[in-house]
Parts: structure tokens; sequence; C-alpha cells
């Protein structure tokens, strides 16, 4: 079963949908209580990274996470739910992150080939193959929206990059224990679709 962190602040409902299109098992809830003994959880997030940690903590699963991924638990962000798993971002400044992955989110220069936001399909380069990757080929081609990114990969991360404007951002990555992709998988077509359903494979029933 797949728990779903519903704090108000992610596209859940497309996620939903997905899901179900996945035949996935899974749990929504707006109980901080309800994340102990998942076997993974999963945190979107769609806007501002600040609103979005607030609301976070607004509702205790800032420290329902922490205690929960301490616990054992995996965690597996996407979008601003993957920029919530670092220290903090540019974007709201003061603002903690849940302090995950080591690092600060910065914003993308913008460039005259390399407009920001960065929205639109653009390709990701794999570190090595993964689990998330697999059946994928490198230099796949997913789905962004976001003005901010991780630019130093975290350590003891496996990632994939993409380059905007010259510069590498992480577009995803994964420790074992916590992971996430900055890419929409959700709009993303096959491809993204794909990324989900070998991240959720190991928690899905035999029959789905």
């Amino acid at each position: 079963m797949v728990f779903v962190i519903d704090y108000g602040g992610g596209n859940t409902f497309n996620f939903h949908k997905v899901l179900t299109h996945l035949s996935v098992p899974f749990k929504a809830s707006a109980d901080p209580a309800d994340l102990a003994g998942a076997p993974i959880a999963l945190l979107m997030g769609v806007g501002h990274f600040g609103g979005a940690m607030e609301e976070l903590a607004r509702r205790g699963f800032d420290t329902a996470i922490k205690s929960y991924v301490a616990g054992g638990g995996r965690l597996f962000g996407v979008c601003v739910g993957m920029q919530m798993l670092f220290e903090g971002s540019e974007e709201a400044p003061g603002v903690a992150g849940l302090g995950l992955l080591p690092g600060t989110l910065r914003k993308l220069t913008a460039q005259p080939d390399a407009p920001v936001p960065h929205v639109g399909f653009d390709e990701v380069r794999f570190d090595k193959p993964s689990q998330m990757t697999d059946g994928l080929a490198d230099g796949t081609a997913v789905y962004f929206t976001h003005s901010f990114a991780m630019i130093d990969t975290p350590p003891n991360c496996w990632t994939a990059k993409c380059v905007h404007g010259g510069a590498s951002f992480v577009a995803a990555l994964d420790n074992g224990r916590v992971g996430g992709v900055q890419v929409h998988p959700e709009k993303s077509q096959s491809n993204g679709i794909a990324m989900l359903r070998n991240v959720l494979a190991p928690y899905m029933s035999p029959a789905s």
C-alpha cells in the first residue's frame, strides 16, 4: 500500500488518477498519524517552496515525515515535493526544508536560449542504470516546470541530470531511503509513468 501525503499543497487529484491507472493500491490521508507503518510515502508539491513547507508544518507532517524516515520508511518526493527534501531554497529564504538531504536549491539562470521558468520537455542523463530508469534510455525526455533546482549533487545519491542554459541540475535522485524527481511524471507521458511505475513496483501487489 502506497501512502499519499495529503497536506493540501500537492497535485493529488492527477496523481490519484495516475496511481489508479497503474493499479497501485494507495491511501491518501491528511492525518500524519496514518503515515506510521507505510512501506513508502509519496510527497507531491506544486507552487511555492515556502508555502508548501509552511502548510506541511501546519498540519504536523514535517515532524511526522522526519520520524518516519528515521524509522526506516521510504519517502519519494515529486517536483516541489523533491525540493522539500533539502535544507532550504532561495525561493523562500529563512524557511527550512525537511533537511533529509543536504543543500539549498538555487534559482536557475536565464539565458537567451534557456528561459526561466524552465517549462517543457527536456532530456535527462543518468549516472548509471537504476531501478528508476529500468526500460528507459539515457537521454529520455521528460516534462519540467520550475525556476529553482538543486545544482549540487547530494552525497551518496544516484542522480539523473538535466542541462538548462549550460548549467546542470538534479532532475532525479535516490539514496535508497529518500528519493525524488524534479520532473512531473504525470505530464511526461509514457516516460514519466514508467519512472513512477519503476519506483512503486516493489510496493505493488503481484496482480498489479
